[in-house]
């Protein structure tokens, strides 16, 4: 028995690999149940944990050859016109294939019947990679995409869709399964590799007898531990598939340094330790290829990333490119030295050529991440360019938006180099024609707008003179009428004044009279108050002379008051007597009394 290489490197494996494909057995067998529930399921994860190997490989080995046609897709330049080749392809020549500019999905199903009828086997529509469709397709294309889906899931044959995509890009589908309800209904998604998976990857593989690599009997525990160790990097409990295939092609050149992979190698401890640490294997893997390669050409490494880097979308992922679009995309290279780096690439299976649509690309994603955290900054801003100039022409023409006048200066430095397609060069004069009549269109309303600015500013200069005219009258009439005001005022004044003046010359003629008048009464008043007080004085002496003769009476009374008082005398006649006397003694007090009050009255 001849005994093969069991490591596929960066290789998916396929269905005559299974011998060699382990540590998938339960997604294999979970797979294998989901196929005969929908009509439709998805398998995801992340880049490097093996969906296409579980695919290729794992499920198409549970069915016998009778029961499973798997047409693989991929996007291609359009994912229609890559599954209408297929379905051509396969049809036994009932359809043949005719590469239109817009694809048409409306023989799809008769088609797919053709390829029932051609084989008599249930067919499955295996689309690999399916996140091209959202990376380098348009909205138009992943609307086409969805309308062929469900199509296809009306038809009658026994056909089935198995979508693979990586975990990062699983949102993308949620407008898919808005019009295709049972998506995502049933899906599985495919885990890392633990160290139980990776041991016993390594043993089987060992094990196997047509491999022509083995484990140090003894050893094996340690073997498979050692290498996953090595391999899963700090922080971290499982490894990509990519890492560990790398990592296992070292070793083995490491053990037989044969680089057709025909010796027989024995995997120990030993050999494990001499290789140290490996740092990151992809990289160091893809470093030494492209200096090698660089080396071999005579070219500067920088040389061949700049080739390379176009295979590489700005997100980290793969872009198949066929060597014409690549030249496209380089044109300051020679076509000499673009073919000689292409066949090196392929060689060092860091690229792989696809002879049915003749297309280079990534061996695998984890490269693709290698080669753009390798990009400068010019090499990031080319890709920008070439990437916004597709969007725009991928949409259909009343759909598309001219680039702007930022957009094209920013483009300007980097159409040199690339060589854009006759469409998109197109587009690109269109976008600048347009923008040439922006900008005269803009220069005629900013001068209308002047124009217009100035009419209007005349128009408010003589609105504003006018206003002023208007205002300087209105002040003149007013002033007038406050002239006129202040002059009636005056008059009325003058009239008042005249009148007062009048007035007071009577006033004051009256007043002489009255003067007069009042002198004669002071003189009338003077004489009569001579008089009174003449009258006064001999009123006076009247007066004092009948004090006097009242004070002579009176003292004359209480004289002749005091001689009556004194003469009473006590009668023994009774006591009747006695009170009468007393009652007259009394009225003579009385009497006695009052003129004397009387007499201190008049001589006050």
């Amino acid at each position: 028995m001849e005994k093969r290489y069991p490591f596929k490197f960066l290789d998916a494996y396929r269905k005559e690999d299974f011998a060699f494909f382990f540590g998938r057995e339960e997604e294999i067998e979970a797979l294998y149940r989901m196929v005969f529930q929908t009509k439709i399921l998805v398998v995801y994860g992340t880049s490097g944990t093996g969906k296409t190997s579980l695919i290729q490989c794992g499920l198409a080995s549970k069915f016998k050859s009778y029961d499973w046609l798997a047409l693989y897709v991929r996007r291609g330049s359009n994912l229609i016109a890559s599954l209408d080749k297929a379905l051509c392809d396969a049809s036994d020549g009932v359809f043949e294939f005719a590469e239109r500019l817009e694809p048409d999905a409306r023989d799809l199903p008769q088609k797919i019947e053709a390829v029932y009828r051609a084989s008599f086997k249930p067919v499955y529509l295996i689309f690999d990679q399916f996140e091209e469709l959202y990376v380098l397709g348009d909205a138009r294309e992943q609307q086409q995409f969805v309308q062929t889906v469900q199509k296809i899931l009306e038809v009658e044959q026994p056909v089935k869709i198995i979508i693979s995509i990586r975990e990062e890009y699983l949102g993308h589908l949620y407008t898919f399964e808005r019009a295709v309800p049972g998506l995502m209904r049933k899906k599985l998604r495919v885990e890392p590799m633990h160290l139980d998976k990776v041991e016993s990857v390594i043993r089987n593989v060992g094990r196997q007898a047509e491999s022509n690599v083995s484990l140090q009997a003894g050893e094996e525990p340690e073997v498979a531990e050692a290498i996953f160790e090595k391999i899963r990097g700090k922080n971290s409990l499982t490894i990509e598939l990519p890492y560990l295939q790398v990592f296992l092609d070292k070793l083995y050149l490491h053990l037989t340094g044969d680089e057709t992979r025909r010796a027989g190698a024995v995997v120990n401890l030993t050999a494990l330790q001499e290789m140290g640490d490996i740092g990151d294997v992809l990289r160091d893997f893809l470093d030494e290829q492209v200096i090698a390669i660089a080396r071999a050409l005579e070219e500067l490494p920088n040389t061949v990333w700049k080739i390379l880097s176009p295979f590489v979308t700005l997100d980290g992922t793969k872009e198949p490119l066929s060597e014409a679009e690549l030249q496209d995309r380089r044109p300051d290279t020679s076509q000499v030295l673009l073919t000689a780096v292409l066949q090196a690439l392929v060689k060092g299976r860091i690229l792989r050529y696809t002879e049915h649509d003749e297309r280079y690309e990534i061996a695998h994603d984890a490269l693709a991440k290698q080669v753009a955290a390798k990009r400068s900054d010019e090499e990031i801003a080319l890709l920008e360019v070439q990437r916004l100039i597709k969007s725009q022409v991928a949409m259909k023409a009343e759909n598309r938006e001219y680039f702007s006048e930022k957009q094209l200066g920013f483009m300007e430095r980097y159409l040199s180099k690339f060589r854009p397609d006759a469409e998109e060069q197109a587009w690109i004069e269109q976008s600048r024609a347009n923008m040439q009549a922006e900008k005269e269109e803009r220069a005629r309303r900013d001068r209308e707008k002047l124009e217009k600015a100035a009419e209007e500013r005349r128009l408010r200069e003589k609105v504003a003179q006018a206003e002023v005219e208007r205002s300087l009258r209105r002040k003149a009439e007013e002033a007038r009428f406050e002239a006129e005001k202040q002059r009636s005022e005056a008059d009325e004044q003058r009239s008042r004044a005249e009148q007062k003046t009048k007035q007071a010359r009577q006033l004051t003629r009256l007043a002489v009279i009255l003067s007069m008048l009042a002198v004669a009464a002071a003189f009338w008043a003077f004489w009569l108050k001579q008089k009174a007080e003449t009258a006064t004085a001999k009123a006076k002496i009247n007066i004092e002379k009948s004090y006097q003769s009242d004070i002579q009476r009176l003292e004359l009374e209480i004289e002749i008051t005091n001689r009556n008082i004194a003469s009473f005398r006590e009668y023994e006649a009774g006591d009747d007597v006695i009170l009468y006397e007393n009652s007259k003694k009394d009225s003579l007090s009385r009497l006695q009394d009052s003129l004397e009050k009387r007499l201190q009255s008049i001589k006050k």
